[in-house]
């Protein structure tokens, strides 16, 4: 115990010197550390779950497979009876429980309830053959508890894509309804579309944790899916205990915080030199002490082929030059790399969970090309470092019988640095452009953006702080109050500035307040839950921003803008069997601006615009969840939702010059969202697995007239750089005891369509309008598996018939590629 202390406080040390003394004052590490000494006499509630397995004659039975699950599916494992007919599961949590249990052609099970005085149990094995080929035990995993509590949304379980070189972004565009909007390769910039609505209308948590608050080097992009154990995707209306203000709905990476000892490691490596790696662990001891961390490494060249009307040379002469055959990519590496640790305990008698964290994160990125690909760079990159702390606290009947509490705070530095201090002007060739005299040329400036050199380095500082109470004053009665507080503060230096400029106060401050208040009630046999919700929303934008006069005369210019707003909605699950559920939720949403839309990002030449308005949006959704039916060996599940979105004030990503070097935020006057999504599940024997998911959608500029009285020629239209309709389909089989008793063998095939949409409005521009055409990649791969469920390989070819395939405003992302990822388990 003494080296678990040593090790405790050490690290706590470590993060103390890494982040200053504004984080952490020594009261609060002398606190900190007068817990740790009280809780080593606490025990964990968890408890060994033993028995014995008898035969209809009492003689003891080995060798018998024994299952064990929780109700709510979360705790899940097997073991075999030993010689003597006895059983052990280890670390159970207080709780129900299934215990299923088959011999030979036997099989059954018994509901029991583990809890201190109730740990040992007997099973029994009867003399006449009894078969259940369908245990008909209403057990609810995760995923189904979830899409079955009113909201509209998706569950996606990671399962075999922990193994394959499959990004978490590739796994969230599988979903229905979703659409990820990148740039281009590993790394480049990233959004997510969800049912029409995008950007910053969309949040993004990690373990309910807004994601910026980890820093962008730390992100969807960068976490593996093997450190993920699901993602819950809400589309549209999104449950209070979020506590932020996502009027187009949120997408929550739940990390695998395991409470028993594991360790995994796994690499892979293919096309454009990308290399990934990662190593995530845990360990519990008795006491309740756990400790859970990851690691990660990702590379990549980016050096894909590129084509089109952009890519193109020039001579000395000025003659132009288009390469028919494309163009590789040649200034967009990027390496990203990171660890999260967090210390703490579980399952003891003042914490369900306990934990202090750290995450601290680097990463590098080169600079292909501005909002287009028309200009291109050869020197421009970027260089980010993430430090965060966080405290994580959650216990249920807390003080008195059926009161939760949780809570979350975080501190954390975040630097991003743009260096452009070369400014050779480059052609798609990828080597510098020359004169008539053979002397290279330079932009104006000396940068490759912009008339001048740029070192500019953004400090972020940002605190969160979230708090939950949730009370059960009656059975099936809960009132939740959430609040949620953010402080973001940035300072901006460049050495390259005009002395009068360093010389400035010249800084970004956002402060944001979210106060929820949400009434659950469960009833009519547990058939209908419903949800009321009410949010208060506080935003306090401060800019002061250097302001030109004259040559050598800046002034500062602030800006201060305070917005409050109200909103309210409900969700209702009325299950009318037990394998079919409607669904409906409603909501009046709220979305402030963002920081990255207020104040811009220079490392991604994004503008500041620090005038924005808040979205304002009436969210309606109803659907069905059905299933899973079974027949024989066949299973089948389905859901649907139809959605309408109507939004005022929507903020966009547009580009703002001719060039294609920027881009910025606008506000839409109102824009009509509607439209369906179809997600089919079919298993056969759970070898055969097929998902498809189609996802249609209108999303129409709804505003008749300008300010002026004038008529909008695209009212009524889809608005610009936006699809309407894409599907997904996946086809799996896995080969039992392939070559060896144990040994599997899963091949897939993936297709994935997006129909054609114009790059602008549609109906403005005449001929020769920009549309990007319809996309359709399609994707192999196969998972070989050892016996020891230990040691994974696979192997995976993307857009295996190398089409073009484009996104934001034209932008290509990487054609055919191969990768082969090895994944290796120390612990069953």
């Amino acid at each position: 115990m003494l080296v678990f202390k040593h090790l405790f406080v050490t690290v706590l040390n470590k993060i103390y010197v890494c982040l200053g003394k504004k984080v952490i004052s020594m009261f609060f590490k002398r606190m900190i550390l007068l817990v740790i000494f009280i809780t080593t006499v606490s025990y964990g509630q968890v408890v060994n779950v033993n028995g014995v397995v008898l035969s209809e004659d009492n003689k003891t039975l080995s060798n018998v497979e024994i299952g064990l699950v929780s109700s709510n599916g979360e705790y899940n494992t097997e073991v075999k009876s030993g010689v003597d007919g006895s059983y052990t599961f280890m670390n159970v949590p207080y709780g129900h429980y299934t215990i299923v249990y088959s011999y030979n052609n036997f099989s059954d099970f018994k509901t029991i309830e583990v809890s201190k005085a109730n740990v040992y149990f007997e099973l029994k094995v009867e003399g006449q053959h009894k078969v259940l080929d369908n245990i008909d035990i209403v057990i609810q995993n995760k995923k189904q508890q979830l899409e079955r509590t009113g909201y509209a949304m998706n569950v996606i379980s990671i399962d075999n894509a922990a193994y394959q070189s499959v990004q978490t972004n590739e796994l969230l565009d599988r979903s229905a309804g979703v659409k990820i909007r990148q740039d281009g390769g590993l790394g480049s910039k990233v959004s997510y579309n969800i049912n029409g609505l995008s950007g910053r209308s969309v949040r993004i948590f990690i373990d309910g944790v807004p994601a910026e608050n980890f820093g962008s080097a730390f992100s969807i992009n960068s976490i593996p899916p093997a450190s993920i154990e699901r993602i819950e995707v809400y589309k549209g209306v999104v449950p209070a205990y979020l506590s932020q203000d996502a009027l187009g709905g949120a997408i929550n990476i739940v990390l695998k915080q395991k409470r028993t000892s594991s360790l995994n490691v796994s690499g892979s490596y293919g096309s454009f030199n990308t290399n990934q790696y990662n190593v995530n662990g845990s360990y519990r001891a008795d006491n309740g002490l756990t400790v859970n961390g990851t690691a990660f490494y990702n590379y990549s060249d980016n050096n894909y082929r590129v084509y089109g009307p952009m890519i193109r040379t020039s001579d000395a002469e000025g003659n132009i030059t288009y390469l028919t055959k494309g163009a590789k990519r040649f200034n967009d590496a990027y390496e990203s790399y990171g660890t999260q640790v967090n210390v703490g305990f579980t399952d003891v008698k003042w914490a369900d969970k306990f934990f202090i964290g750290t995450v601290l994160s680097k990463g590098y990125k080169e600079q292909q090309h501005g909002s287009t690909m028309e200009k291109v760079y050869g020197d421009r990159h970027s260089r980010r470092n993430s430090e965060m702390i966080a405290l994580n606290y959650d216990k249920k009947d807390f003080l008195v019988d059926g009161l939760q509490f949780k809570v979350d705070a975080s501190y954390g530095n975040y630097t991003r640095q743009v260096i452009d201090t070369v400014g050779i002007m480059y052609d798609w060739s990828g080597k510098p452009t020359y004169d008539k005299d053979g002397n290279i040329i330079y932009h104006n400036g000396k940068a490759e953006v912009g008339d001048k050199q740029s070192m500019r380095k953004d400090l972020d500082k940002s605190f969160a702080l979230r708090a939950n109470l949730s009370y059960e004053f009656i059975k099936n009665n809960i009132l939740h109050v959430n609040y949620f507080h953010n402080t973001f503060k940035r300072s901006v230096t460049d050495p390259k500035e005009h002395p009068v400029v360093q010389s400035l106060i010249n800084t970004r401050d956002l402060q944001k307040d979210i106060l929820s208040i949400s009434y659950e009630n469960i009833s009519f046999n547990e058939r209908l839950r419903t949800n009321l919700f009410y949010k208060n929303y506080n935003q306090k934008a401060t800019s002061n921003e250097p302001e030109r006069i004259d040559k050598d005369n800046y002034k500062i210019n602030q800006s201060v803008i305070t917005k409050k707003f109200d909103g309210y909605g409900l969700s209702l699950s009325y299950r009318v069997w037990d394998s079919f559920y409607l669904l409906t939720s409603y909501e009046k949403a709220i979305r402030m601006p963002a920081e990255e839309e207020l104040f811009g990002n220079s490392s991604e030449n994004l503008l500041s615009a620090i005038l924005l308005e808040p979205e304002k949006s009436t969210n309606a959704n109803i659907g069905f969840n059905a299933g899973p039916f079974r027949l024989g060996d066949h299973v089948l599940s389905v859901n649907a939702t139809y959605f309408y979105r109507d939004t005022k004030d929507m903020i966009r990503l547009i580009p703002d010059d001719s060039r294609g070097e920027y881009a910025k935020y606008e506000n839409l006057e109102n824009v009509l969202s509607r439209g369906i999504d179809v997600e089919l599940n079919y298993s056969f024997r759970e070898k055969l697995m097929f998902n498809f998911t189609v996802s249609k959608f209108d999303v129409l500029f709804n505003t008749e007239f300008n300010k002026r009285g004038e008529p909008y020629p695209f009212y009524r239209t889809q608005i610009r750089n936006e699809p309407s309709l894409k599907l997904n389909a996946n086809l799996s089989y896995t080969f039992k005891d392939l070559f060896k008793k144990g040994n599997s063998l899963n091949v897939y095939y993936n297709v994935y369509y997006v129909e054609e949409f114009h790059r602008n409005w549609k109906n403005v521009g005449g001929a020769g309008l920009d549309i990007i055409p319809a996309q359709y990649p399609n994707d192999i791969g196969a998972m070989y598996q050892l016996h020891n469920k230990k040691t994974t390989i696979s192997f995976d070819a993307k857009n295996i018939f190398n089409q073009h395939i484009y996104d934001n405003f034209g932008l290509q992302k990487p054609g055919r590629a191969f990768y082969v990822k090895v994944t290796h388990s120390f612990f069953n």
